[in-house]
Protein backbone atom coordinates (compact mmCIF):
# COMPACT_ATOMS: atom_id res chain seq x y z
CA UNK A 1 0.00 0.00 0.00
CA UNK A 2 1.56 3.55 -0.71
CA UNK A 3 1.74 5.99 2.00
CA UNK A 4 -0.77 8.58 2.98
CA UNK A 5 -1.05 11.45 5.15
CA UNK A 6 -2.94 12.24 8.19
CA UNK A 7 -3.87 15.36 8.97
CA UNK A 8 -5.20 17.50 11.72
CA UNK A 9 -5.63 20.99 12.48
CA UNK A 10 -6.12 24.06 15.00
CA UNK A 11 -6.51 27.78 15.03
CA UNK A 12 -4.18 29.56 16.67
CA UNK A 13 -1.99 32.81 16.88
CA UNK A 14 -4.46 34.77 13.88
CA UNK A 15 -4.04 31.34 11.64
CA UNK A 16 -4.91 28.08 11.04
CA UNK A 17 -2.32 25.69 11.97
CA UNK A 18 -2.10 22.05 10.24
CA UNK A 19 0.28 18.84 11.12
CA UNK A 20 0.70 16.41 8.40
CA UNK A 21 1.83 13.22 9.33
CA UNK A 22 2.97 10.41 6.68
CA UNK A 23 0.87 7.35 7.70
CA UNK A 24 3.24 3.93 6.17
CA UNK A 25 0.94 2.11 3.72
CA UNK A 26 1.21 -0.97 6.51
CA UNK A 27 -0.18 0.82 9.42
CA UNK A 28 -3.93 0.49 8.22
CA UNK A 29 -4.88 2.21 11.97
CA UNK A 30 -2.17 4.64 12.57
CA UNK A 31 -3.29 5.23 16.28
CA UNK A 32 -0.16 6.10 17.78
CA UNK A 33 0.45 8.51 14.93
CA UNK A 34 -2.71 10.42 15.95
CA UNK A 35 -1.95 10.59 19.83
CA UNK A 36 1.11 12.32 18.57
CA UNK A 37 0.05 15.11 16.26
CA UNK A 38 -2.32 15.97 19.04
CA UNK A 39 -0.34 16.25 21.57
CA UNK A 40 1.57 18.42 18.95
CA UNK A 41 -1.45 20.51 17.68
CA UNK A 42 -1.83 20.87 21.58
CA UNK A 43 1.80 22.08 22.06
CA UNK A 44 0.78 24.61 19.73
CA UNK A 45 -2.52 26.00 21.26
CA UNK A 46 -0.20 26.16 24.54
CA UNK A 47 2.17 28.80 22.44
CA UNK A 48 -0.75 30.78 22.12
CA UNK A 49 -2.01 30.90 25.40
CA UNK A 50 1.26 32.17 26.62
CA UNK A 51 2.29 34.56 24.01
CA UNK A 52 -1.19 36.06 23.33
CA UNK A 53 -1.34 39.97 23.94
CA UNK A 54 -5.17 39.62 23.78
CA UNK A 55 -5.66 38.00 27.06
CA UNK A 56 -4.79 39.65 30.75
CA UNK A 57 -4.08 36.25 32.40
CA UNK A 58 -1.40 35.02 29.65
CA UNK A 59 2.47 34.56 30.32
CA UNK A 60 2.95 37.76 28.29
CA UNK A 61 0.77 39.91 29.65
CA UNK A 62 2.02 38.89 32.76
CA UNK A 63 5.76 39.97 32.30
CA UNK A 64 4.89 42.72 30.35
CA UNK A 65 2.82 44.99 34.07
CA UNK A 66 5.67 42.89 35.75
CA UNK A 67 8.87 43.30 34.15
CA UNK A 68 9.45 46.85 35.33
CA UNK A 69 9.15 46.01 38.76
CA UNK A 70 10.42 41.98 39.03
CA UNK A 71 12.50 39.95 36.92
CA UNK A 72 10.55 37.26 35.25
CA UNK A 73 12.16 33.59 35.43
CA UNK A 74 12.33 32.19 32.49
CA UNK A 75 11.57 28.04 31.87
CA UNK A 76 13.75 26.34 29.55
CA UNK A 77 11.53 27.04 26.30
CA UNK A 78 11.10 30.43 27.27
CA UNK A 79 14.78 30.71 27.81
CA UNK A 80 15.73 29.83 24.05
CA UNK A 81 13.18 31.90 22.93
CA UNK A 82 14.29 34.81 24.79
CA UNK A 83 17.91 33.95 23.66
CA UNK A 84 16.90 33.82 20.07
CA UNK A 85 14.81 36.89 20.03
CA UNK A 86 18.01 38.98 21.51
CA UNK A 87 20.26 37.18 19.38
CA UNK A 88 18.61 38.05 16.34
CA UNK A 89 17.43 41.59 17.72
CA UNK A 90 21.90 42.25 18.10
CA UNK A 91 22.95 40.89 14.46
CA UNK A 92 20.43 42.78 12.73
CA UNK A 93 21.36 45.63 14.17
CA UNK A 94 17.70 46.57 16.05
CA UNK A 95 15.84 45.64 12.53
CA UNK A 96 13.81 42.94 14.90
CA UNK A 97 12.95 43.40 17.79
CA UNK A 98 10.51 41.87 19.99
CA UNK A 99 10.82 45.17 22.43
CA UNK A 100 8.93 47.37 20.19
CA UNK A 101 12.27 49.33 19.68
CA UNK A 102 12.94 49.33 23.51
CA UNK A 103 15.44 46.11 23.25
CA UNK A 104 18.06 47.80 24.81
CA UNK A 105 15.63 48.30 27.77
CA UNK A 106 15.42 44.61 27.75
CA UNK A 107 17.64 42.75 30.90
CA UNK A 108 18.17 39.12 29.92
CA UNK A 109 20.27 37.35 32.89
CA UNK A 110 22.13 34.46 31.96
CA UNK A 111 23.01 33.20 35.40
CA UNK A 112 19.11 33.62 36.56
CA UNK A 113 17.05 32.99 33.41
CA UNK A 114 14.96 36.00 33.89
CA UNK A 115 14.03 38.97 31.70
CA UNK A 116 13.33 42.07 33.37
CA UNK A 117 13.10 46.00 31.87
CA UNK A 118 15.10 48.54 32.82
CA UNK A 119 12.26 50.86 33.30
CA UNK A 120 8.35 51.25 32.54
CA UNK A 121 7.47 51.48 29.23
CA UNK A 122 8.69 48.76 27.12
CA UNK A 123 6.38 46.00 26.17
CA UNK A 124 7.54 42.75 24.43
CA UNK A 125 5.49 41.44 21.11
CA UNK A 126 5.97 38.32 19.82
CA UNK A 127 4.37 38.53 16.61
CA UNK A 128 6.86 37.66 14.94
CA UNK A 129 8.58 35.21 16.14
CA UNK A 130 5.40 33.12 17.96
CA UNK A 131 4.32 31.16 15.11
CA UNK A 132 8.39 29.99 14.40
CA UNK A 133 8.80 29.11 18.11
CA UNK A 134 5.54 26.73 18.18
CA UNK A 135 6.84 24.99 15.15
CA UNK A 136 9.75 24.26 16.79
CA UNK A 137 7.68 22.99 19.89
CA UNK A 138 5.48 21.07 18.24
CA UNK A 139 7.85 19.27 15.75
CA UNK A 140 10.30 18.36 18.94
CA UNK A 141 7.10 17.07 20.66
CA UNK A 142 6.50 14.99 17.16
CA UNK A 143 9.81 13.70 17.34
CA UNK A 144 9.83 12.76 21.08
CA UNK A 145 7.09 10.22 19.97
CA UNK A 146 8.88 8.84 17.05
CA UNK A 147 7.48 10.65 14.24
CA UNK A 148 10.10 11.31 11.80
CA UNK A 149 7.98 11.98 8.57
CA UNK A 150 5.51 15.02 8.63
CA UNK A 151 4.64 18.76 7.33
CA UNK A 152 3.75 21.30 10.01
CA UNK A 153 2.23 24.67 9.05
CA UNK A 154 1.00 27.86 10.39
CA UNK A 155 -1.06 29.81 7.52
CA UNK A 156 0.96 30.17 4.43
CA UNK A 157 3.96 31.56 5.48
CA UNK A 158 5.58 29.30 8.06
CA UNK A 159 6.15 25.68 7.90
CA UNK A 160 8.51 22.94 8.74
CA UNK A 161 9.22 19.35 7.08
CA UNK A 162 10.72 16.34 8.89
CA UNK A 163 11.87 13.63 7.00
CA UNK A 164 10.72 13.15 3.61
CA UNK A 165 7.11 13.36 2.09
CA UNK A 166 4.96 10.54 0.81
CA UNK A 167 6.50 9.66 -2.53
CA UNK A 168 10.08 9.87 -0.50
CA UNK A 169 11.35 13.24 -1.55
CA UNK A 170 11.66 16.14 0.64
CA UNK A 171 8.42 18.09 1.45
CA UNK A 172 8.09 20.69 -1.12
CA UNK A 173 6.79 24.20 -1.01
CA UNK A 174 6.00 26.75 -3.38
CA UNK A 175 6.12 30.06 -2.81
CA UNK A 176 5.28 32.72 -5.86
CA UNK A 177 7.94 30.90 -8.52
CA UNK A 178 10.08 30.00 -5.69
CA UNK A 179 10.08 26.19 -4.54
CA UNK A 180 11.34 24.93 -1.20
CA UNK A 181 13.10 21.40 -0.83
CA UNK A 182 12.68 21.15 3.07
CA UNK A 183 14.00 17.77 4.98
CA UNK A 184 14.31 18.72 8.53
CA UNK A 185 13.93 22.26 7.77
CA UNK A 186 11.86 25.05 7.92
CA UNK A 187 10.59 28.14 5.89
CA UNK A 188 9.41 31.49 6.63
CA UNK A 189 7.98 34.30 4.47
CA UNK A 190 7.60 37.97 5.54
CA UNK A 191 5.86 40.15 3.20
CA UNK A 192 5.51 43.55 4.21
CA UNK A 193 2.90 44.47 1.99
CA UNK A 194 0.14 41.65 2.78
CA UNK A 195 -1.56 44.31 4.95
CA UNK A 196 -2.25 46.72 2.83
CA UNK A 197 -5.16 48.38 5.48
CA UNK A 198 -2.26 48.58 7.84
CA UNK A 199 -1.16 52.49 7.93
CA UNK A 200 0.68 53.72 5.10
CA UNK A 201 0.44 50.02 3.27
CA UNK A 202 3.18 48.61 5.38
CA UNK A 203 2.66 46.24 8.62
CA UNK A 204 6.20 45.84 9.20
CA UNK A 205 7.78 48.79 10.64
CA UNK A 206 11.47 49.59 11.03
CA UNK A 207 11.48 49.43 15.10
CA UNK A 208 14.81 51.58 15.16
CA UNK A 209 12.46 54.25 13.93
CA UNK A 210 10.09 53.91 17.18
CA UNK A 211 10.24 56.86 19.13
CA UNK A 212 11.92 59.01 17.16
CA UNK A 213 9.63 61.40 15.48
CA UNK A 214 11.10 60.54 12.12
CA UNK A 215 8.21 59.02 9.80
CA UNK A 216 8.35 55.64 8.55
CA UNK A 217 11.27 54.94 5.63
CA UNK A 218 9.38 54.50 2.19
CA UNK A 219 10.59 51.44 0.10
CA UNK A 220 9.36 49.25 -2.41
CA UNK A 221 7.14 46.58 -0.90
CA UNK A 222 9.12 43.88 0.25
CA UNK A 223 8.41 40.05 0.23
CA UNK A 224 11.51 37.90 1.87
CA UNK A 225 12.17 34.00 2.23
CA UNK A 226 14.00 32.38 4.74
CA UNK A 227 14.91 28.63 5.13
CA UNK A 228 16.93 26.89 7.86
CA UNK A 229 17.02 24.27 10.74
CA UNK A 230 14.97 26.63 12.72
CA UNK A 231 11.22 27.94 11.92
CA UNK A 232 11.95 30.61 15.04
CA UNK A 233 15.16 31.38 13.33
CA UNK A 234 13.77 31.86 10.08
CA UNK A 235 10.47 33.33 11.33
CA UNK A 236 12.34 36.23 13.39
CA UNK A 237 15.13 36.38 10.31
CA UNK A 238 12.47 37.06 7.40
CA UNK A 239 11.57 40.15 9.43
CA UNK A 240 14.54 41.35 9.74
CA UNK A 241 15.53 41.04 6.44
CA UNK A 242 12.32 42.66 5.35
CA UNK A 243 13.42 45.86 7.21
CA UNK A 244 17.22 46.01 6.39
CA UNK A 245 16.45 45.32 2.51
CA UNK A 246 19.44 43.16 2.38
CA UNK A 247 21.56 40.29 4.10
CA UNK A 248 23.93 41.27 6.85
CA UNK A 249 27.43 39.96 7.33
CA UNK A 250 26.18 38.60 10.61
CA UNK A 251 23.49 36.37 8.88
CA UNK A 252 23.40 32.80 10.36
CA UNK A 253 25.24 30.36 8.75
CA UNK A 254 23.42 27.17 7.55
CA UNK A 255 20.29 29.74 6.83
CA UNK A 256 19.04 30.67 3.29
CA UNK A 257 17.73 34.04 2.35
CA UNK A 258 15.89 35.32 -0.66
CA UNK A 259 14.16 38.40 -1.54
CA UNK A 260 11.00 37.72 -3.46
CA UNK A 261 10.21 39.68 -6.74
CA UNK A 262 6.84 41.66 -6.03
CA UNK A 263 4.31 43.39 -8.30
CA UNK A 264 3.70 46.17 -5.94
Amino acid sequence: MPDAVLRLATAAMGTRFEVALVVRGVDATPTHLRAAGELAIAEIEEWHRRLTRFSADSWLSHVNRTAADEAALLDGDLWTLMQDAVSVWRDSGGAFDVARGRGRDLLVDAATRTVRFRCAGPALDMGAIGKGHALDCAARSLRLHGVTRAFLQGGSSSGLGLGYDPDGRPWRVRVGDDVLELMDAAFSLSDDGSQPEAPGGRHIRDPRRTGTGCPPRRHPRRRVLVSGPSARLADAWSTALVVLGSVPSTFPLGYDARFLRSDS
